[in-house]
């Protein structure tokens, strides 16, 4: 019976001691954790935007060039030039994509799209969230509507290329494009909410 005793307490004094430590390292990481995904943040705002940070202090960068509003539980990020970025999320075909979306002055031609986290398929689903396939939608414009057509068929101001055997992340990429372009021009404009 003494040993059962002297076990239990070895083995809650053991737990609290591994509690205590992991509540210690939470609050230890917790704000560095917090001040690396708000930098993330910035830097895919700064991108969206095509404003450069290459060599310089992102938090000084983002702070000279970009404002920010509150619309709701919506922030929209403001730069110099009349263009807006704001964060936009969706379903793809392996789980959910996040990023951020910017809009130019006319919230309608698109300045650029970054992603920030995703997890699609490795492979042909990824390479449709790749930078160099996502500045395809630079210039191109949400109005009426956004179209990703087929591979080497896009000629309107409105298309853009297709990654063949991707249709899946293309047509989801499609919706979230064109569901948050227009969300967010309905909530600038004031006609939303």
């Amino acid at each position: 019976m003494k040993e059962r005793i002297t076990m239990i307490i070895f083995i809650l004094v053991l737990g609290g001691a591994w509690a205590t430590t992991l509540v210690g390292v939470d609050r230890w990481t917790s704000p560095i954790i917090k001040k690396y995904e708000a930098d993330k943040l910035r830097k895919k705002i700064l991108e969206a935007l095509a404003i450069s940070y290459e060599g310089k202090e992102v938090e000084q960068v983002f702070s000279e060039n970009i404002t920010s509003e509150e619309f709701g539980e919506t922030t929209i990020y403001k730069a110099g030039s009349g263009s807006v970025a704001f964060e936009v999320d969706g379903p793809g075909s392996q789980g959910p994509i996040r990023g951020v979306m910017a809009l130019g002055p006319d919230l309608e031609m698109i300045v650029g799209i970054t992603i920030i986290s995703q997890s699609e398929t490795p492979g042909l689903g990824m390479r449709v969230l790749a930078p160099d396939n996502l500045a395809k939608f630079r210039g191109k414009t949400t109005a009426p509507r956004l179209l990703i057509v087929p591979s080497s068929t896009a000629v309107a101001d409105n298309e853009v290329d297709a990654v063949t055997g991707a249709t899946l992340t293309c047509k989801a990429l499609e919706s979230i494009v064109n569901s948050e372009a227009k969300s967010i021009a309905l909530l600038i404009r004031g006609d939303g909410e």
